[in-house]
């Protein structure tokens, strides 16, 4: 049977779909510089993402890119990504990165003796830029957007969350509530829409929240946006990557249940 989405055989593919996802990716060698950005996701997780929802050689756009790990992830399983960010200075890391390392049998090494790391970072608001994209020329999109608004932690010796811009509206971290937030991520939804070619898949990595003292399920808000965009929901995988796992924090013991959210929603939609 021919398979036109992905180069998997049928145990590889129906392992993947599979709605529990634990993963054990330790640091790999880009580490150090990617973590400057506080809310990094392992270049391998992306290349398996990536794996199942293109073919070699296709275009994978990642309109939230920070420093990289879609495109990092991209290079690992030889596809062609381009990605756009607000923060000149994540794709200054980005560029360190592809200046400094490359691709070997096991995976991303300091060097250069590897296979050259491929990738293109933009600069600019994605909701503006996304404009410029023609339609059907991108295979996926697959990003790791702001997780909604208001996103401040105490627990900073864990996770730097420097990924925010200080007084720029446009980021979506930025918004001032969840509605607003869900208003940005409609409009970026119209424009995924009009790019991805018809039965292409756009794929979400969010997390949900604990907000004023009840469980805010962000990645349900955010898929009913997707859907009202014209995609169709086609499932979640649930992922846990127990390598970088945070401790666990004893919120309201002995007073009350408070979720630890140690995992996070990666939504998948195809247009048509």
């Amino acid at each position: 049977m021919e398979n036109p989405l992905n180069h998997l055989s049928g145990s590889q593919w129906l392992y993947w779909t599979n709605s529990l996802y634990p993963t054990n990716f330790p640091p790999d060698a880009t580490h150090p510089l990617r973590k400057k950005h506080g809310a990094i996701k392992p270049p391998e997780l992306m290349a398996e993402i990536i794996s199942f929802f293109t073919k070699e050689g296709e275009l994978v756009l990642d309109p939230f890119a920070g420093v990289g790990s879609t495109l990092l992830g991209a290079a690992l399983v030889k596809r062609r990504a381009v990605g756009i960010e607000l923060n000149a200075e994540w794709i200054r890391v980005f560029q360190e990165i592809t200046a400094n390392f490359s691709i070997a049998e096991a995976g991303l090494i300091r060097g250069k003796t590897g296979r050259e790391i491929k990738g293109f970072i933009m600069h600019g608001d994605c909701l503006e830029e996304l404009k410029k994209f023609p339609a059907g020329q991108v295979a996926a999109i697959i990003t790791d957007p702001p997780y909604g608004c208001r996103h401040r932690v105490s627990f900073t010796g864990e996770t730097n969350f420097a990924m925010y811009n200080p007084g720029e509206n446009k980021d979506l971290g930025n918004a001032a509530g969840f509605d607003e937030y869900l208003a940005m991520m409609a409009l970026f939804a119209e424009e995924a829409f009009r790019i991805l070619p018809p039965r292409r898949y756009l794929v979400i990595l969010i997390g949900d929240r604990y907000h004023q003292g009840e469980y805010y399920p962000l990645s349900t808000k955010v898929a009913q946006v997707i859907q009202r965009a014209g995609f169709k929901w086609k499932g979640m995988r649930i992922w846990w990557n127990q390598a970088t796992q945070r401790p666990l924090r004893p919120y309201a013991i002995k007073r009350c249940y408070v979720s630890n959210i140690t995992h996070q929603n990666i939504l998948i939609f195809r247009k048509g």
